[in-house]
């Protein structure tokens, strides 16, 4: 297939990869958005009717006129005005559309308007016309001197575009989507790690192995490479985070958590079968091997290490720049590239050490879409080292990337062939690459998120539809009981109803990310997380009837769960224990929201998730340190434990109970009462599946003290492709 490449003002579009890139960055679009920005391109500022552009787009279906004038406006906003203030793309109204602005093809096209300004670069033989007759006038040794030099140029051209041609065709290709697993599980481990970075598979050959199940429930799992039924493998622990596979195929390396808010200690686990052993002294948020099975690598809170593959001898190699997962080895052991989370702009980004722990860089520093920030995560090196595959995810959605695996001199002559390609563009989103040790098979796991909205009937003991079975995460009433607010999802937008669901307003638009609202007590506000968009992840807060929401405070953001207090004048939260390089100094602060003023709730350091009372007389919070929810009594300045428990913690009306969830296997919604810290279960979460942000973490409640989850309808299931360089 003939590759195309187009530019206009700022803009490069490839038709061969179908990205759009801007001064070098990837500019996200719907694939139609693309196909069709392709046409208008072709076209070089002739007319395109509309049916052209949606027989062209869409060959096979019909479809309304409606998708066409969607996926104009798409463009539209995503490429902005010209210098002078014009649309790139022109409507005649009733008859189509047409490129407003000059196109230039970077192909065959312009090779041949070179070759016209200047035949000495000629590949065609003009060259040689031009030397022959200069030879004829007097054969002089300039000349003689100026055709070899042409001669050279031209072979040295020749020799670069026959590098291009070998690179631009070795670039990876996938086909044969084969599903092989159809149980209908999730195939990821704790929530409490956004982004789903711990999700994993390892391939030995023969066999997939991956963790699966709700996320205070997993269990290890393995499945024939071919597809079939899923088999269980038995571990002597809870919550199993599978990390790695040896090189012998023998043994899984594996975390097993206590609780999801600590690094589990790491445990071996011999396949087929055999007895699992503790691995010395040793836990970690993530672990990899090396490639001779002689050492590996762990990372523990936003540091590296290094230690003999039994555990023993181990050092610190780097501090890291946030919290990271996943490093992996590059198949000749010299260097790791691993995923690190940045807690200020919540996003994940890959960066490459070296195996002694120096030149740590990031691996795709500015690669950025039209919204911001791309998350990429997640990488695999291809068996013989010359591809490096991972997850990129926006706009709700994720697919595998490649790119080379190591640079080489072409790509330092030519960086576009160093820059990133996609490999999968499914309607399924994919996660989690991992290749076959013989390199020909890609497994990816296919997502696509989806949940329905339910709450818990008392009378019938069953959950069931609530607010018609929308897919809403992080519910919040007005204090009267009129208003519900609700994060769409995976959509991450705030939106707001009646409580039956009428007079629905949307308040927040992509590419922000919203979490955890809250009414004010005047029901006049609500107070949210704010995520992505290319900022600091920070409270915020945004009129009920709509406009642009405004940081709730002057600082540099991260203030989880925050609170408004009775009164409305101030906001509670605390710091993020999960991503914070110094996890003892988590506390919990109290903002002044008129005069700024921030103080720290006295007695609070190791506690976080604050939850204040309806009546202002307590708040309770979860401990750093496990299971443990305690209590402060204002009046009486002091803190207690209250219960052994885990959640974001819900308060009843009344003030008279405290909500929060039993974490494990016989998960369940437990309430206490705080006068005498009596402990009864109100709803059985055993065999529910979570949706959500921050699903098994996150629950709500009704007015009426009814439990609400969302129940997970959508689907997470491993594929295998075939590989093609």
């Amino acid at each position: 297939m003939q590759r195309e490449i187009y530019e206009f003002g700022p803009y490069v579009l490839d038709s061969a990869q179908m990205l759009l890139r801007r001064d070098g960055n990837v500019v996200q679009l719907q694939p139609r958005a693309l196909e069709m920005l392709l046409v208008l391109v072709r076209g070089r500022g002739e007319l395109v009717s509309k049916q052209d552009l949606m027989n062209a787009v869409w060959p096979d279906s019909f479809v309304e006129e409606g998708n066409l004038t969607q996926n104009i406006f798409l463009l539209r906003r995503e490429l902005g005005r010209t210098a002078e203030g014009e649309d790139y793309i022109q409507t005649l109204s009733k008859r189509g559309y047409r490129m407003n602005v000059p196109v230039k093809e970077n192909g065959r096209t312009l090779a041949a308007e070179k070759v016209a300004d200047d035949p000495g670069q000629d590949l065609n033989g003009h060259g040689a016309a031009v030397f022959a007759a200069s030879a004829g006038e007097g054969r002089s040794r300039r000349v003689w001197l100026v055709a070899a030099l042409l001669v050279l140029a031209m072979l040295g051209l020749g020799v670069a575009a026959a590098g291009l041609w070998r690179a631009e065709s070795a670039r990876p290709r996938v086909s044969g989507y084969t599903q092989i697993t159809h149980d209908g599980a999730l195939k990821r481990g704790s929530s409490t790690q956004i982004g789903g970075t711990d999700a994993a598979i390892f391939v030995d050959g023969s066999r997939v192995y991956f963790t699966e199940g709700s996320s205070d429930a997993p269990m290890l799992a393995e499945v024939s490479e071919a597809g079939g039924e899923t088999a269980r493998i038995p571990v002597p622990f809870e919550l199993p985070q599978l990390m790695d596979l040896s090189r012998a195929r023998s043994e899984l390396l594996v975390g097993g958590a206590e609780h999801p808010a600590v690094a589990p200690p790491l445990w071996v686990v011999p396949v087929p079968g055999g007895a699992a052993h503790r691995l010395q002294d040793v836990s970690a948020w993530d672990a990899s091997l090396s490639p001779d099975g002689r050492e590996m690598v762990y990372v523990k809170e936003a540091e590296l290490y290094l230690a003999r593959s039994d555990g023993s001898d181990a050092r610190r190699l780097t501090a890291l720049p946030g919290r990271g997962w996943q490093p992996r080895w590059s198949p000749d052991g010299h260097r790791l590239r691993l995923t690190v989370f940045d807690v200020s702009s919540a996003t994940h980004s890959l960066w490459e050490v070296s195996r002694d722990g120096t030149r740590l860089r990031p691996l795709l520093p500015g690669w950025h879409s039209a919204d911001g920030p791309i998350n990429v995560c997640c990488g695999r090196w291809s068996p013989d080292g010359k591809y490096f595959v991972f997850q990129a995810a926006w706009g709700g959605r994720s697919e595998i990337w490649s790119m080379p695996g190591k640079p080489s001199l072409l790509g330092k002559l030519f960086p576009s062939l160093e820059a990133p390609a996609r490999v999968t563009n499914g309607q399924l989103s994919s996660l989690a690459p991992a290749f076959s040790p013989d390199g020909r098979k890609l497994f990816v796991i296919g997502q696509q998120l989806r949940g329905e909205l339910e709450r818990f009937d008392a009378r019938t003991a069953e959950f069931v539809p609530y607010l018609g079975g929308i897919s809403a995460d992080f519910l919040n009433f007005s204090r009267d009981g009129q208003w519900v607010a609700y994060v769409a999802y995976p959509e991450q937008t705030l939106w707001k109803s009646r409580v039956d669901g009428s007079e629905r307003m949307q308040l927040t638009m992509p590419p922000m990310q919203v979490m955890v609202p809250k009414w004010s007590p005047d029901g006049r506000e609500i107070l949210f997380y704010g995520v992505g968009g290319g900022k600091e992840q920070r409270v915020y807060i945004i009129s009920a009837s709509g406009g642009a929401p405004r940081p709730a405070s002057a600082g540099s953001g991260g203030e989880m769960q925050s609170n408004w207090s009775p009164d409305g004048a101030s906001i509670m939260y605390s710091d993020f224990p999960f991503f914070s390089k110094e996890p003892g100094k988590v506390a919990i602060h109290l903002l002044d929201l008129k005069t700024q003023k921030v103080e720290t709730l006295p007695g609070s350091a190791g506690y976080f998730a604050p939850c204040w009372s309806p009546d202002g007389k307590y708040v309770a919070a979860m401990a750093v340190d496990g299971q443990r929810l305690v209590l402060f009594d204002f009046k009486a300045h002091a803190w207690t434990e209250l219960v052994k428990g885990w959640g974001l913690l819900k308060w009843s009306q009344d003030g008279l109970y405290l909500y929060y969830l039993r974490y494990g296997p016989e998960s369940a919604v437990m309430r206490v009462r705080v006068s005498d810290r009596h402990v009864e279960e109100v709803a059985s979460l055993k065999g529910v599946r979570q949706a959500g942000r921050l699903a098994g973490l996150e629950f709500g409640m009704t007015p009426e003290g009814d439990p609400i989850v969302l129940r997970d309808v959508g689907t997470q299931e491993i594929y295998s492709l075939d590989w093609k360089r």
